[in-house]
This record gives structure tokens, C-alpha cells and sequence, in this order.
């Protein structure tokens, strides 16, 4: 197996869900909705005048501060040195644009056992309040395997919270139950959606999961590949056969953006399948090395673009340890029924002797290529990119647009966004055959720019970190009067930046601020 171009984490974003959950087998879960003071404890109890009691074990209520802020407000999280607590998740509400969910887990150790605590924290950024729901607070052995699975997976279409709720077993046996539950965010109600809805696994562990838009949460053990799904509308659980395992530590299963599809990489081959597992296409493995995850599903989940090199030789290899980072020699794209739509090579009598997919377009079959050749002039160091030239690609009918830099962004009548997964941030004008890059502009590639706004939305939003300053830009643009507006903040914002609505952004560690 030749695996490639490992990620810096690995992680899952969850897919929006269309179904309802079921009314029956509901359960409570305590609400905590209160004014966030400086001093409020998200326990179910007012807050008191008193001050704060010592830090809590993992087995008690979670407690959490409001800090005000001249450009915004936070949340943090109050635990002792003895547990290890973060904000797992974050995504604000699809059908809600006042109202976020963290998930929070937290693991305390002792000599004697393990506590694992699953909670969700709902805030309301207009009013700066919360509303914390438990969820799980049991001993386990394998914190590893329990945390492999626990937590959020998407939406119902009441906008009620899907989770998977780790309990103890309720036949009295050792090791730990997995439920599928609703949770609804503005008054704490939790019904159950499938008991037991998966095994316990330990010693190994789970992959990522996913749920598609036609409401099924689909859940897969890592080592044996197995696969289940279930209907969050009915509760119904079945089994999909399939040998879907992975290899340690990647994930070889790439589901497609709706959730409908997915590929999955096998020793001998990649094959497609569809959302009830049905196998559609079957294809051989590449040439040479390819990217990881082997496929860059369009945002439209139509297309898949797999990049690869023509042989093993590690003068395409850039980097990488467990998976290696690669300057692709070639581009294959296919379509839902898996079938080759076309394939683009380097240029190398041109002298550009490697092509990258650099991102799709938000809706259709078009995407941005570019060719390149790599500058080994710094011995030691990681090869660089250079003599770039860029093209607008239709990957149905193989048409290249070759697109001009333009100076500044101003110079696109009508700018898209181009979505990547790991490629610079770009804009394009379709019409004039123009792109730009905030990146090429600072002339400072090692930033991270992170598209927050919709990549074909009325304006443009996008953050810049820059990790040596700890300092974070978020820019809007206005296509329509070319107006250009900049918040910075000189402070380390967390990871996962997004934006909750127009005027807010917020990051892992429940940290709110209000942009220009």
C-alpha cells in the first residue's frame, strides 16, 4: 500500500442530517440555561456570591466563567491539573444563527480507574449565556476506544444534536454500551434514538463516522472494517458487509461531502461505494505514491480527484513520516459512479515536471490546476514550488483556461472562492481568467489563510494566522463596491476558526470575537 501527504491532525467535521429523531425512549438530561456572569458555574445552580470551590474531578459538574473582552468573550473551562479537559467540537446550529454547540470531553486518572465525561455546552453569543447538558460520566478501562467514538456526528433536521452516548451495559457485564441519541439544545431533552447501537470493541477502536443528508449515521471499527448503519429516524441498526478496515494511524475510508458516498483504499485497489454499501466501481491502485486521503471530493460530491506520482522515486516526495507529503506527477477525476472522467499529467518538456490540484469550485465540474517544477537549491531543506502557472480545469471535458495573477483582488469583477483541502487560499474570476492569493500577496506563504464565508457568498471572508506573532487577521471584501475591512487580534485564537454569523467568528476553545 502506498500511502502519502499526511494531514497535521485528524479529524472529522460533521455533515448536516435532514431526518427527526423518533419521540419515544426519551430521557432527561438537566438544563443549566443561565446568565453567564463573571462568575457563573454551568452546574444547574445559580451562581452563587461565594467564591469559586475547588477545581472539580471529571465526575462532577463542569464549570465555566464568561471573560469579557474589549473585541469579544470566552468561555473557558475550570479543571484541575489532574483532568484533562478541551472542547472536542465545535459547529454552530445549521437552522439557528444564534446558537453554537461545544462538546466537551474530560478524563480524570487515578490509581484505581478511569472517568471519561461527555458534555455538550450550547451558547447563545447574542446574549452571551449557556446552557450545559451532560451526557456521560462513567469508569472505563479503554479511554482510548470510548473516545474513538463518543460525541457529536451532525443535525437533525429540528436542529436536534446526534451523539453517541457511551454507558455502562445494562445487562451488568463488564465494558461500556454505545447509544445513538437526539439532544435537543434549547431545553436539554435527550431521547434515544438506537440502544446499543454498536459493540464495544476494545481493544481496538473506531474510525471516523460520518452521517449523510438522508439522515443515517454510519459508524466503522477500525481494525476489522466493520461498518453499521443507523436510521436516526427510526432507530433501525443494520450491518453493512464490507472488509472497510484502515492501517495505523491513517484513515482509509473518505466519505463524500453529502455523506452518500464513500471510497475506501484496499490493499489491491481503491473502490466506491454507495450509502448502503453497495459496491460501484473498482479501480487499480496508482503508479507511484498518492495523496492522502487519496481522494478530494468536489463540495458538490460529484467528482474525486486523486493525485499520484508515476513511480516510487522519492525525488516527488516532499516530506511526511507515516504517510508521505508528494509533488504530484499526475491528476485522476472521477465521477459518482466512479467511472475516469479524465486525467492531466506534468508538463515536463515545458520544464514543469509536477501538476497540483489546488481546490474545486463550489458548485459544477470545474477546479484550479497548477504546474510547477521544485527548486532543490537549499540543500537539506524541503523542496519549494516555483515558475507556478495556473489554470481553470473542467474535469468533464478536459477544457483548460489558463488563468493571469492579478496584482490585487479588486481586479476580479465577480470572485469565487476555490475549495481546498490543503492547497493556498485562491480566488478566481471565471470571466476575466484571473486568480489571487492573500498568500502571494504577503508574501508570506508559511501562513495559514482559512476561508470562513461561503466560497460563492454575497462577500468574502477569510482569517490569517500568523503562529510566530500569535496573531490572528480576519478580512472581509465586498465584490460589489471593492470595500475592504480588516479585524486583527494580537492574541492566540484557537484552532478551527468559523464563523457563527456575519459579524462573529469563534474558535475550539469557546473563544467568541466580533469582526468589522
Amino acid at each position: 500500500m502506498k500511502l502519502t501527504a499526511i494531514t497535521t491532525a485528524i479529524l472529522f467535521v460533521p455533515l448536516l442530517l435532514t431526518g427527526c429523531s423518533p419521540d419515544s425512549n426519551s430521557n432527561s438530561a438537566p438544563s443549566a440555561k443561565q446568565p453567564a456572569t463573571e462568575e457563573a458555574q454551568a452546574s444547574g445552580i445559580p451562581p452563587a456570591s461565594a467564591a469559586p470551590s475547588a477545581a472539580p474531578s471529571a465526575s462532577e459538574a463542569l464549570r465555566i466563567d464568561l471573560i469579557k473582552q474589549d473585541k469579544g468573550f470566552s468561555f473557558p473551562l475550570h479543571d484541575s491539573e489532574e483532568v484533562n479537559g478541551f472542547v472536542a467540537q465545535t459547529f454552530p446550529v445549521p437552522n439557528d444563527r444564534n446558537l453554537v454547540a461545544h462538546v466537551v470531553k474530560r478524563t480524570v486518572y487515578d490509581p484505581e480507574e478511569i472517568r471519561y465525561r461527555l458534555d455538550v455546552v450550547a451558547v447563545n453569543p447574542k446574549e452571551q449565556t449557556y446552557s450545559l447538558y451532560p451526557v456521560a460520566d462513567i469508569t472505563v478501562k479503554d479511554n482510548y476506544s470510548v473516545d474513538s467514538i463518543a460525541g457529536a456526528y451532525g443535525f437533525t433536521k429540528q436542529d436536534q444534536l446526534v451523539l453517541v452516548q457511551p454507558k455502562k451495559r445494562e445487562d451488568g457485564q463488564e465494558g461500556i454500551q454505545y447509544d445513538v441519541v437526539a439532544l435537543d439544545l434549547r431545553n436539554g431533552r435527550m431521547k434515544t434514538i438506537a440502544a446499543n447501537a454498536v459493540p464495544d470493541v476494545s481493544p481496538s477502536f473506531y474510525a471516523r463516522g460520518w452521517m449523510n443528508n438522508s439522515g443515517y449515521l454510519y459508524l466503522n471499527s477500525y481494525s476489522d472494517g466493520r461498518l453499521w448503519l443507523v436510521d436516526v429516524l427510526t432507530g433501525e441498526v443494520r450491518r453493512i458487509e464490507g472488509p472497510f478496515k484502515h492501517e495505523w494511524p491513517l484513515y482509509l475510508v473518505t466519505p463524500s461531502p453529502d455523506g452518500n458516498l464513500f471510497w475506501h483504499e484496499q490493499t489491491d485497489s481503491f473502490r466506491l461505494y454507495d450509502r448502503n454499501g453497495k459496491e460501484l466501481k473498482v479501480i487499480p491502485p496508482t503508479l507511484g505514491y498518492h495523496s492522502y486521503p487519496a481522494f478530494e471530493w468536489s463540495p458538490d460530491s460529484r467528482f474525486a480527484a486523486l493525485s499520484f506520482t508515476l513511480s516510487d522515486s522519492h525525488d516527488n516526495v516532499l516530506g511526511g513520516d507515516e504517510a508521505y507529503i508528494i509533488a504530484p506527477e499526475a491528476i485522476a477525476f472521477y465521477d459518482e459512479k466512479g467511472d475516469l472522467t479524465w486525467d492531466v499529467q506534468a508538463k515536463p518538456k515545458e520544464g514543469l515536471t509536477h501538476v497540483d490540484w489546488n481546490g474545486w469550485l463550489a458548485k459544477g465540474n470545474e477546479g484550479v490546476l497548477s504546474w510547477y517544477r521544485l527548486d532543490r537549491a537549499e540543500k537539506g531543506a524541503v523542496p519549494r514550488k516555483i515558475d507556478r502557472t495556473y489554470a481553470l480545469a473542467n474535469v468533464m471535458t478536459g477544457q483548460i483556461t489558463d488563468l493571469t495573477p492579478a496584482k490585487k483582488l479588486e481586479d476580479l469583477k465577480s470572485p469565487v472562492a476555490v475549495v481546498s483541502r490543503t492547497g493556498p487560499l485562491l480566488f478566481v474570476d471565471r470571466d476575466e481568467g484571473l486568480f489571487w492569493s492573500p498568500a502571494e500577496e504577503m508574501g508570506n506563504e508559511d501562513r495559514n489563510y482559512i476561508l470562513l464565508s461561503k466560497p460563492e457568498g454575497p462577500q468574502l471572508i477569510w482569517a490569517a494566522r500568523d503562529y510566530s506573532s500569535e496573531q490572528t487577521a480576519i478580512s472581509r471584501y465586498n465584490p460589489v463596491n471593492h470595500a475592504t475591512s480588516v479585524t486583527v487580534f494580537n492574541e492566540p485564537l484557537g484552532e478551527g476558526l468559523q464563523l457563527v454569523d456575519d459579524t462573529l467568528i469563534v474558535d475550539n476553545k469557546m473563544n467568541y470575537r466580533w469582526i468589522h
